[in-house]
């Protein structure tokens, strides 16, 4: 069947921002809430409209037959408020929803007091100790990231617990999805984007965290040589490698740069023809391209930041991320309102019956990938 009027209207749309094939979009997001028996029906959930691949999160939860879906937008770097909600409508038509998102403009606590399921989203971070405040006491907060990915300037987690407020993270390895391993083809298009050909490369990680160990073992799968190192300081044989990827999302520190692993001149100056591709972490990117390396993406980036989000390889990884994260919603918020479970009983059927991830597992879990 040919698509309407107004379907291709909405087509000509999403396009226009990006997204190659609408209409597979429609269908991944009706295949994701059905995988997942999504359904938050009598719920009311918080949430952001962004654009891009980003327009999914508050459509998929008005499929899922949301109660209410509020979103919040604002005029931002990647497009103008006006373009986030035309792109919310027209992904809208092409799902069939007549009674749509609400999208405001403005951050208001009477939108955090109305929420049952509260994301912790662009738009809507952050979640402070004001905002936490105005929630209704069985609201839950679903964090649409894993728990050691968590910044807790977006997310106050200690007023969440004062205030008897259920929070969990996402697992992000959850069968058959494993959305994590996206990780991996993230960057090995970064790789072919900083024109490294890949095939008999050899490519240095340096990274101590889930993403050097996913990342390495994807470069392998590859028929790639690579080697994943926790730091710098004691490589030695630079000038055989053609690339280092920096993939540590959770270090603080500088790892190129002053008082960092190396300085960046230490670098340049015992391999020259390195290819530096900035996925997650701290280097000092202004020296580094004085001195001729070539830094891809080559953008000023603080600590736990990636480059680019999994969204650069389309919108499927966002569907399915975002999907997890607001099932996690779902069965946290009904433990709370139709069980009547108390904090740490909804968080324990939570754990037993979603895709969710605590804050104590994770960090043991991380660490044995780490080491191994």
């Amino acid at each position: 069947m040919r698509p309407a009027d107004r379907d291709l209207r909405a087509i000509e749309i999403l396009k226009k921002a990006g997204i190659e094939n609408p209409l597979r979009l429609a269908r991944l997001i009706r295949a994701t809430i059905e995988y997942l028996r999504l359904d938050l029906s009598d719920l009311s959930i918080l949430t952001e409209a962004a654009s891009g691949p980003f327009v999914v999160t508050a459509v998929i939860a008005k499929l899922a037959r949301a109660k209410r879906v509020m979103a919040l937008t604002q005029d931002s770097e990647y497009a103008e408020a006006g373009e986030v909600i035309k792109q919310t409508q027209a992904l809208e038509a092409l799902c069939g929803i007549e009674d749509g998102v609400e999208i405001y403009q403005g951050r208001s606590l009477e939108l955090f007091s109305d929420a049952d399921i509260v994301t912790n989203l662009g738009f809507v971070r952050p979640i402070d100790g004001e905002a936490v405040a105005a929630m209704k006491p069985t609201a839950v907060v679903s964090l649409m990231c894993e728990t050691w990915e968590v910044r807790h300037q977006d997310v106050d987690l200690e007023a969440c617990r004062r205030r008897g407020i259920a929070f969990l993270g996402t697992n992000e390895d959850y069968p058959p999805l494993e959305v994590f391993n996206y990780s991996g083809w993230l960057c090995l298009k970064m790789l072919f984007a900083a024109q490294m050909e890949v095939f008999k490369s050899k490519v240095l990680v340096v990274g101590d965290d889930k993403f050097a160990s996913v990342i390495t073992k994807q470069f392998e799968s590859c028929g790639i040589w690579a080697r994943t190192v926790p730091h710098l300081r004691d490589t030695e044989n630079f000038q055989e490698i053609d690339a280092l990827v920096i993939a540590d999302y959770s270090r603080k520190e500088m790892i190129i740069g002053p008082q960092g692993d190396l300085t960046a001149s230490e670098l340049a100056d015992r391999a020259p023809g390195l290819t530096i591709i900035q996925f997650a972490g701290q280097i000092d990117l202004g020296t580094l391209e004085e001195m001729g390396v070539h830094v891809y993406p080559g953008i000023p980036m603080g600590p736990t930041r990636m480059a680019k989000t999994l969204a650069e390889l389309g919108a499927k990884p966002v569907i399915e991320l975002h999907g997890l994260g607001l099932k996690v919603g779902e069965v946290l918020a009904r433990a709370r309102l139709v069980e009547g479970l108390g904090v740490n009983e909804s968080v324990a059927y939570a754990l037993k019956n979603s895709p969710a991830q605590d804050f104590e597992e994770p960090l043991r879990k991380g660490h044995e990938q780490r080491v191994r």
